[in-house]
C-alpha cells in the first residue's frame, strides 16, 4: 500500500521542486539586469539608463535634428506625383463566374478584381461598388456564356479581351475617373 503512494507523492514533490528551482535560477540571473529597471522614473529610463544617452532634453533622448524636404522626394506635395494620381477601389469579395455547358455548371471561374481610379474620380465612386460589381458580373456572365472561360485563361488574347470587355462594363456606369480594371487572380475549379 505504501510502495502504491510513493511514487505519486514522490512525483508531485519532485514537479514542485522542479518548478521552484527553475523559478529560482531565471530570476537569479536576471538580478544583475534587473538593478537597472527597479530605479526606473515614469519616463522609462533611470540613472544607469541616462550615462550613454548624449545631451538630455526633456524626454531623455536628446534633440532630434529635423530633415529639411527636398521637392518631388518620397512625401512630397507634387502634384505630379504618381502615388497620389492612382487610386485603387478594392473590391472585398471574389467575383465566381459559373461556367455551364450542356445545361449543367462545369467549373466556376474565381476572379480577384481592383479598379484603377485616376484624380478625376469622385469620392463618391466607391457608393456605386455595389453597381459597379453588378456590372462586372453582368459583363463576366456575357463572357462565359460565349465561351471565354471555356479556353485556355493564360492565353495573352482571352486575358486581354477579359480586360477590356470589364473596363467597357465600368464605364457604363461611372463614365470619368476609372483608368483600367486590374486582374489580381484568375482561375478555374472544375467540378
Amino acid at each position: 500500500m505504501i510502495n502504491k503512494l510513493l511514487f505519486p507523492i514522490l512525483l508531485i514533490v519532485g514537479v514542485i521542486l522542479g518548478g521552484v528551482t527553475a523559478d529560482f535560477l531565471r530570476s537569479g540571473d536576471s538580478s544583475s539586469g534587473g538593478e537597472a529597471h527597479a530605479s526606473t522614473k515614469s519616463d522609462g529610463h533611470g540613472k544607469k539608463a541616462d550615462k550613454g544617452h548624449g545631451k538630455k532634453s526633456d524626454n531623455g533622448h536628446g534633440k532630434k535634428k529635423k530633415k529639411k524636404k527636398k521637392k518631388g522626394g518620397h512625401g512630397a506635395d507634387d502634384e505630379g506625383s504618381s502615388s497620389q494620381a492612382t487610386i485603387y477601389l478594392k473590391f472585398k469579395r471574389q467575383f465566381v463566374v459559373p461556367v455551364v455547358r450542356n445545361g449543367r455548371i462545369e467549373s466556376l471561374v474565381l476572379l480577384n478584381l481592383n479598379l484603377e481610379l485616376n484624380r478625376n474620380a469622385s469620392e463618391g465612386i466607391y457608393s456605386l461598388e455595389p453597381k459597379l460589381r453588378d456590372a462586372l458580373m453582368r459583363a463576366l456572365l456575357g463572357l462565359s456564356h460565349r465561351g471565354v472561360f471555356t479556353g485556355d485563361l493564360t492565353r495573352a488574347d482571352t486575358y486581354e479581351q477579359l480586360q477590356i470587355e470589364l473596363l467597357k462594363a465600368t464605364r457604363e456606369v461611372a463614365e470619368n475617373g476609372i483608368e483600367n480594371v486590374l486582374i489580381l487572380d484568375l482561375s478555374r475549379q472544375e467540378q
